[in-house]
């Protein structure tokens, strides 16, 4: 009899840090929300405005990332008092004026 050959588990890659955020659930029937951020949800959860048991799961991350760091910093207003609040000078309002 020949030796059966099983193949080779590779070893799991160490546990990374968790993300930290928020596990939404929502109600596929009527939409309402369900937020857990400490403990996981019931495993017999029901919606308490429907009685539907069916939810989307989705995860969202309290940490800023990229995408959230570029919209502040496009959006964002400046807040220094010194800074004049447009750029136009007064000799650019002259030209305007003068054809």
């Amino acid at each position: 009899m020949a030796e059966e050959k099983k193949p080779q588990q590779s070893a799991a890659p160490p546990p990374s840090r968790m993300a930290d955020g928020v596990l939404v659930q929502v109600c596929v029937e009527c939409g309402k929300q369900y937020f857990y951020d400490v403990a996981e949800p019931p495993a017999d959860q029901q919606c308490e405005r429907c009685g539907n048991t069916v939810f989307r799961s989705f995860f969202d991350t309290t940490e800023p990332d990229e995408a959230v760091a570029d919209f502040h910093e496009t959006t964002d207003r400046d807040v220094t008092p010194e800074d004049p609040a447009t750029d136009v000078t007064r000799s650019d309002l002259y030209d305007l004026n003068n054809p």
